[in-house]
């Protein structure tokens, strides 16, 4: 009696389709009710529609490239450090498209790195759902130095490498608005 087997291509073909029916989607948009507005330094930041107050602004004005960063610093777990923001911006207001290539001035370059004991990667995430986020700078002032505005951003954690749980979860939703100083890189 002959047994049939599978040409190799559709055996493939279903190995291909039954890793991409288990990949999750990302989720829904979660909405959050910014406030319209923040007193200085009372910068606020969601975490997947939760309040949360362990993200600490850093915004930076580097005078040698002239350009702006917006970062937000989470170093509340021990020897872990979470660095999330937005890079590479001209210094001036306005509405700014996400990207995750290094292309001065023309979007808000999205970053997300974690780093445990000084020097071992944490969770790798990456920029998911760009046309759903956006960084808005309402104001910006380079005398007083300070800077008003609002955000959103999506990631998709890529890998654990090999760590266990550092606090976060698989996906990631930051809104904000930010009221706050703005400090001198250079």
């Amino acid at each position: 009696m002959k047994t049939r087997t599978f040409p190799p291509v559709m055996a493939a073909a279903l190995c291909l389709l039954s890793l991409l029916a288990c990949e999750k989607e990302s989720p829904t948009t979660i909405t959050v009710d910014l406030p319209d507005s923040v007193e200085f330094g009372k910068s606020v930041v969601y975490l997947n529609g939760e309040l949360t107050e362990v993200y600490k602004p850093d915004f930076q004005l580097d005078t040698i490239y002239h350009l702006m960063n917006y970062i937000f610093i989470d170093s509340t777990i021990s020897d872990v450090i979470t660095v999330w923001g937005f890079a590479w911006l001209p210094i001036k207001e306005g509405n700014f498209e996400l990207h995750t290539e290094r292309l001065l001035y023309v979007k808000a370059l999205v970053q997300f790195s974690q780093i445990v004991d000084g020097d071992l990667d944490g969770y790798d995430y990456e920029l998911i759902d760009a046309n759903e986020g956006f960084l808005n700078i309402e104001h910006l002032d380079t005398v007083k130095m300070e800077v008003k505005g609002r955000f959103r951003v999506k990631f998709k954690r890529t890998t654990k490498n090999g760590n266990g749980d550092l606090g976060l979860p698989e996906f990631l939703q930051f809104d904000g608005a930010f009221y706050d100083k703005v400090r001198l890189r250079w």
